[in-house]
């Protein structure tokens, strides 16, 4: 008999499916939903779920594989993976963790799952492994997934990575219905992790349609409470000091783990060991007599209501920790690593400001301004800029969600094929409008960090419906290749095929946005039939290309040659230039 967990699972993929402009494969609809839920703690975005997700063939039985540094999801244009980027300037004790998911929608859990799993895992943690052994078994796209791990594993061994690996195996069934040959075939995988990764801390879990509801029932938590020691009031703002312990309350949610969803807003993800982080580090270490806050600069959170009570204690409704995310990571990571975790001795305090407004305006000069007054790249802090929020209410006007800070939209439920953030819609305008497909692919977490590359992007003269329809167009190909079962293809080609269409509409070669204003008002978008036959045709030139230089199709779609192929394959059988 289905359970009600099941149930409500499904309808909650089904209201998902329904919501989308093209309903995704069931099977891929729930390796997405499963993979969103497993990882709903790390707070991310919906591209950077699709981007760990394998898919199609010689799939190995993995179907999505994440890998984080001290919390942050790594990608392959991260510089730690620079020849010249020395190790000695990442932390001792860096956090490195890698999640495999394996989501099939069957009612029950099999023994054959880990037996696949096992083997392939056996290989791809080889670091003996060579790409030319493992593509004879094993898709480009999960070997390059995997290789992020080993290559980081590699880079950080002379800085005693701590390292865990976690294999969840998802289906729509119970657990407690899964037999004794299943769970003894768990605990094998597990000993096989830990002994392809010495010294590393694995577990693999059983995830059936309980735990599923139950991860994807969970609401974020926005209103919380924070006592202060002591504190000053001018107006709707707060100033004080919090003892280290009750920050450390404040920050962990039940479970005593760090609550990422609070920093939605930040400008700035965890930075890891850098300068700043191992000086935090000293000044929590330090036992001359020194307080805290005499040593840092404080934390700043912004709520939309606060309510002060018995006790100094505040609640706050809709809190954002705009300013001071390096701080916070360290004093969790302290605290929580402290004796038994039960915190520090004595009564060593962090500074923290409060102010209360439901302002966007002002909110946005909040965040520039307690960013600016330390070195923040330029390129966080433009989420702020009057540009990004003429994009985001022209968005919103055309039922669309520009997440500028984010997954806002997200956590307020708004359908995920419509919600576009700042660094996706950058590499779309500048695979389609700056004709730079092979950027777009090389770069996806850096791309806006040059400030030439960012203002040729967000140009406050561009017409706003120009963001609007790149932003569908490439949505919709990415919706459309998802019934291309080689995730590599989709990976490597996506913003190869936008730019082939459009160029083949315009008829002319793109070299700025302000040439896309006529077909942004048209608002055509390509069609399943349109996207495949131009995907063929990109597979056909890269791999030709790769051939003759004797490259990886990665390679291949990460090099300019491509992009002049395929734009002078677009313009042979296109119509007259639009005016």
């Amino acid at each position: 008999m289905p359970s009600n967990e099941r149930n409500l699972i499904d309808h909650l993929t089904q209201e998902a499916q329904a919501s989308r402009a093209v309903p995704y494969p069931d099977d891929i609809a729930f390796e997405l939903f499963a993979a969103e839920t497993m990882l709903r703690d790390r707070n991310l975005s919906e591209e950077e779920i699709e981007s760990g997700r394998i898919g199609g063939g010689k799939d190995g039985g993995i179907d999505a594989v994440y890998t984080f540094v001290d919390d942050a999801l790594l990608d392959e244009d991260w510089t730690m993976f620079d020849q010249d980027a020395p190790a000695s300037k990442i932390r001792k004790g860096v956090e490195l963790e890698c999640v495999f998911i394996q989501a099939k929608r069957e009612e029950s859990f099999t023994e054959t799952a880990f037996d696949k799993a096992e083997s392939s895992l056996r290989r791809l943690l080889s670091l003996e492994s060579t790409d030319a052994e493992l593509l004879v078994l094993y898709s480009a796209e999960l070997i390059g997934r995997v290789r992020l791990f080993t290559e980081a594993w590699k880079k950080l061994l002379t800085r005693s990575p701590k390292i865990s690996l976690q294999f969840a195996y998802v289906t729509r069934g119970e657990t407690e219905t899964a037999g004794p040959p299943v769970v003894m075939k768990a605990n094998d995988l597990r000993k096989l992790l830990e002994e392809c990764v010495p010294n590393a801390s694995a577990r693999v879990d059983l995830v059936g349609a309980s735990q599923l509801w139950e991860r994807a029932s969970t609401t974020p938590e926005y209103d919380l409470q924070i006592q202060f020691d002591d504190y000053v009031t001018r107006g709707q703002s707060y100033a004080g000091l919090v003892t280290l312990n009750n920050y450390h309350k404040f920050l962990s949610d039940e479970a005593g783990n760090l609550r990422p969803h609070i920093f939605d807003w930040n400008v700035r993800d965890f930075q890891g060991d850098v300068t700043v982080n191992r000086e935090i580090q000293r000044s929590l270490e330090t036992v001359n007599g020194d307080d805290f806050w005499w040593l840092n600069n404080g934390v700043t959170i912004l709520c939309s209501k606060a309510v002060i009570g018995g006790g100094k204690t505040f609640t706050l409704e809709g809190v954002q920790i705009v300013n001071g995310m390096q701080t916070s990571h360290r004093i969790h990571t302290a605290v929580s690593s402290s004796v038994e975790g039960d915190g520090f001795e004595g009564d060593r305090a962090v500074q923290v400001r409060v102010i209360e407004t439901q302002d966007e305006a002002a909110r946005d000069r909040i965040i520039r301004a307690t960013n600016s007054q330390t070195k923040v790249p330029d390129a966080s802090l433009h989420a702020t800029e009057e540009i990004h929020r003429q994009i985001e209410a022209h968005f919103l006007a055309n039922g669309w969600f520009y997440d500028r800070r984010k997954n806002f939209y997200k956590n307020h439920g708004k359908p995920s094929d419509k919600i576009i953030g700042i660094p996706a819609l950058g590499q779309s305008i500048m695979a389609i409008g700056l004709s730079r497909p092979n950027d777009a692919r090389a770069r996806p977490t850096t791309i806006l960090n040059a400030e030439n590359d960012y203002n040729s992007i967000f140009d406050s003269s561009l017409p706003l419906s120009v963001y609007l329809w790149v932003a569908r167009v490439q949505k919709m190909v990415d919706q459309l290749l998802l019934s291309e079962p080689d995730a590599a293809l989709r990976a490597n080609f996506r913003y190869y095929v936008s730019l082939y269409w459009a160029t083949a509409r315009f008829g002319a070669r793109i070299y700025s946005p302000k040439q896309l204003v006529e077909l942004s008002r048209a608002g055509e978008v390509p069609s399943l039939l349109e996207v495949m036959n131009v995907l063929s045709e990109i597979e056909s030139l890269a791999s030709t290309l790769a051939v003759q230089q004797d490259w990886t199709l990665d390679r291949v779609a990460k090099n300019r040659l491509l992009t002049e192929l395929v734009i002078d394959e677009a313009l042979a059988g296109a119509p007259e230039p639009a005016e």
